[in-house]
């Protein structure tokens, strides 16, 4: 069943899109979700669910979101580069697909663009002094509990259960007197939402020579999604490509800055068009929104949001700055028990590839030549 649930004229379209995000993780049973605004009307909430709740249960729930998301201070992002196929630009034509020759061309393409885009980002790292780290899929529960995660982003969380060593127990799922939800239990772990938590976990308690420290980190991700959601470009496993630094405050904002520099001018060589924009973590509670107010204004996470052909738009990497935030609760100090300063910038790699195959198709002689560079 579909339902249409009106929204306050006063509503910035920025608020409109939270209380969208946010809805997305507050219903079970979404098919769909689509904002329908037009000039001089109220927005509407179009929204396709299972009925396992009722319309009006649904609409109480959106009511309340809306209050949150209204008395919240919540700003627009600010666009701090921008390439736009609409403008005059060096390099490939226009957003449109390029055609491939069959599905399983695009199977055979994926793990040659995924090496490839890899090597790239791992140049990068190594350009920056970056050590090479790789993550088990797991992460212990009380790390993520040190850094809060699950707490601010509950909704991405996947817990891990375990089935007991235990004879008997498993003798009951065996011969079927016990079934799997009355023997499993939840173990300590959880998988991974990103990965420099692993980074910041290795160097908890450690105080810094002075300098900068980088390391960069490959692994795979996992984040509960929304099952309506799940496309090529937003999967609930994925791989990261993470390159995380701390040191003194100016040199952290410093490499984050070059780093930006150097993955925009890689993108606008690919011929692929964007824009890099403040962005904001996906904090559940509206408790939150002031982190993610103070993540804007002092511009704390940027975004590169890829323009994809027809029309939509996916983040495809992030550049962030989050001060001493996360040293302090690691216990990462300086020489003087000063306080250490961190950022990461973190690539979604199987994103690069699905864009490329989106703009470029499955063959590589019409694949841009800084992939064809590093390609095997």
């Amino acid at each position: 069943m579909t339902v249409h649930l009106d929204l306050p004229e006063q509503l910035s379209p920025a608020q409109v899109r939270a209380i969208a995000d946010r809805l997305a993780y507050s219903v079970e049973g979404i098919s769909a979700l689509e904002v329908l605004a037009s000039p001089g009307t109220p927005p509407v909430l179009a929204l396709s669910h299972d009925g396992r709740l009722a319309g009006e249960e649904i609409g109480r729930i959106v009511a309340e979101l809306t209050r949150e998301t209204m008395a919240a201070r919540v700003s627009d992002p600010v666009v701090v580069r921008e390439r736009r196929p609409d403008r005059q630009h060096a390099g490939p034509p226009p957003l449109t697909p390029s055609p491939g020759p069959s599905l399983d061309g695009a199977a055979a393409a994926r793990p040659v663009l995924h090496r490839a885009f890899d090597t790239i980002f791992l140049n990068l790292a190594h350009a920056a002094g970056a050590e090479e780290r790789r993550c088990p899929a797991l992460i212990d529960l009380r790390v993520m509990e040190r850094c809060q995660y699950v707490k601010l982003f509950p909704q991405n969380a996947y817990l891990v259960d375990e089935l007991p060593h235990h004879r008997p127990l498993l003798a009951g799922l065996r011969d079927g007197s016990a079934t799997l939800d009355e023997v499993r239990r939840p173990s300590r772990y959880m998988l991974n939402p990103a990965l420099c938590f692993h980074i910041y976990d290795e160097f908890s308690g450690t105080r810094s020579d002075g300098g900068l420290t980088v390391v960069t980190v490959e692994g795979d991700c996992f984040r509960h999604e929304a099952t309506w959601r799940l496309n090529d470009f937003r999967l609930p496993s994925f791989t990261m490509r993470e390159i995380v630094f701390f040191g003194p405050a100016d040199e952290v904002e410093s490499l984050r800055g070059t780093l930006l520099e150097q993955v925009w001018q890689l993108y606008c060589e690919l011929g692929l068009y964007g824009r890099v924009e403040t962005a904001t973590d996906p904090f559940y509670y509206v408790e939150d929104s002031a982190m993610r107010q103070h993540q804007l204004l002092a511009q704390t996470k940027y975004e590169l949001v890829a323009f994809r052909p027809g029309g939509a738009e996916s983040a495809i990497a992030s550049f962030n700055n989050v001060r001493d935030a996360l040293c302090r609760q690691f216990d990462i100090q300086g020489t003087d028990a000063g306080a250490v300063h961190s950022g990461c910038v973190a690539f979604g790699v199987d994103r690069w590839v699905e864009l490329t195959l989106e703009v470029f198709g499955t063959d590589r002689r019409g694949w841009p030549k800084p992939i064809l560079e590093v390609c095997p």
